[in-house]
């Protein structure tokens, strides 16, 4: 008796069976798509301080490096160098490493705080009499415009009946609710310290066994792809690493120098606001393209409501400052980090912050040049294997391919419109009308000079007989 499924169809029932499986896992996972969100969101909130680790031990890689090798060739000029001296060496260079972070900490908190409390204090207690200095201002300059002054005037009023409104209904019937999320929020805050906290204590074990982290993930990576495909991945991991270190770190240390440029001038003109106004374009300079801007308008505004002319003065200084940035300072710090045109660099923060907010603009830039390098490198192993070249000028005036494969070449040819194209096709048909015309005039100027010719000839003939008859007699 022969069997009714040969290897074939049991192969394909398994191929069905198991697709069938997936669609039903699919539309299971679709109904609970709100719990999984939910437990991933519980998933990464619990691993907060392990990602803050992480980011703190990436930004202070570079000091640490440095600081080993300097501890290194310390000990090999006291000749002292070995197992133990390279493990003191890697010790001590996390513990300065840690030093020089909580200094800088520390005295970053001890510069800026007081100055942006200060800050803050008089801009709150100037409120009132900025709000007075725009009712007078708005009344001299309509003081001739009745109805558009009481206008001005009646939204005013329902500016300020609203406000006191909104603290009769809202504010103070519900302080129980106010001082509930003021709890909440101080109890937030400090979790934030101590995800910090530990976050340090984890970036410190990783810094000081980066090199045995190191190694086992390279022989995770070769027993996954194996020795070819390992080392394109390593290779791949080395570009991601030196673009988000070189842009990362860079843009950091632009933005402080930007930021304490702009305090020292604003402190030399006794600019108002001097720190905050510091401290707000240090920060959002950190934004490629849009962060000067970000920056620079929430000054600006700041500034003209307590001096117009300082304002001018802050806005000229301000397009200096970005210019020098842009030009000399940024490419100085950064270079070419992320081998990116404007425009891609544009596109990049645009959707990273649609995506993910502030953290999208900020790594948007890093993330999109990986992504964009290693869509290059598939592009040039695809055209490798056809037999083409990655060289983009030889694309530049290139119209396609022989059959032979040899390449087509020249200016991009316009489309005719259908009008122009019956112009030409008539124009091309009375031409050739002409020329049929012409051919026909010449056949017959030819025909009339062969008669004429003929006859001549007859006529010659003719007078050569009757002088031949002549001479006879």
């Amino acid at each position: 008796m022969k069997n009714r499924f040969n290897k074939n169809d049991l192969k394909n029932g398994m191929i069905l069976t198991m697709s069938l499986c997936c669609v039903v896992l699919f539309s299971m996972l679709i109904g609970k798509i709100g719990v999984i969100f939910k437990g991933l969101g519980s998933f990464l909130k619990a691993m907060a301080p392990f990602m803050i680790g992480c980011a703190i031990a990436f930004l202070l890689n570079p000091i640490h490096t440095l600081l080993k090798k300097g501890f290194n060739k310390f000990f090999k000029k006291i000749k002292r160098l070995d197992k133990n001296s390279a493990r003191v060496s890697n010790i001590m260079a996390v513990v300065f490493t840690m030093i020089i972070f909580f200094a800088l900490i520390i005295g970053l908190l001890v510069i800026l705080v007081p100055e942006l409390k200060d800050s803050l204090v008089k801009l709150y207690e100037k409120i009132p009499q900025y709000i007075t200095n725009t009712e007078e201002w708005a009344a001299k300059r309509l003081k001739d415009n009745e109805p558009l002054e009481k206008l001005v005037s009646s939204y005013l009023t329902d500016f300020e009946n609203a406000i006191t409104k909104f603290f009769n209904s809202k504010i103070i019937p519900n302080m129980d609710t106010i001082v509930t999320a003021v709890s909440t929020g101080i109890i937030g805050g400090v979790k934030v310290v101590i995800n910090f906290v530990i976050g340090c204590i984890v970036a410190v074990y990783i810094l000081a066994s980066k090199d045995k982290l190191s190694s086992q993930g390279k022989k995770w990576i070769f027993s996954f792809f194996g020795k070819k495909k390992g080392t394109k991945a390593l290779e791949v991991l080395d570009y991601v690493n030196s673009v988000f270190g070189g842009f990362i770190n860079g843009k950091i240390v632009d933005s402080i120098i930007i930021g304490i440029l702009c305090a020292i001038f604003c402190k030399a003109v006794s600019m108002p606001y001097a720190t905050l106004i510091s401290v707000v374009i240090g920060f959002t300079n950190i934004i490629p393209f849009f962060g000067p801007f970000i920056g620079a308008i929430p000054s600006a505004i700041l500034v003209l409501v307590e001096s117009p002319k300082m304002c001018i003065v802050f806005v000229i200084f301000v397009l200096i400052l970005q210019q020098f940035d842009g030009n000399i300072l940024g490419p100085l710090i950064l270079g070419d980090s992320t081998g990116l045109s404007g425009l891609w660099v544009l596109f990049a923060i645009i959707v990273g912050g649609d995506l993910f907010g502030f953290p999208g603009m900020i790594l948007g830039v890093p993330v999109f040049a990986c992504i964009y390098t290693l869509l290059t490198i598939v592009l040039r192993d695809s055209l490798k294997k056809r037999g083409l070249t990655n060289a983009t000028d030889f694309y530049s005036d290139l119209r396609g391919f022989t059959e032979e494969g040899r390449p087509i070449r020249g200016e991009k040819k316009k489309r005719e419109s259908a009008k122009n194209r019956k112009k030409r096709m008539l124009a091309a048909a009375a031409l050739e009308r002409a020329k049929e015309k012409t051919g026909e005039f010449a056949h017959l100027g030819e025909t009339f000079t062969e008669k004429l010719a003929h006859k001549h000839e007859n006529i010659n003939e003719g007078q050569e007989e009757e002088k031949k008859d002549k001479d006879k007699e």
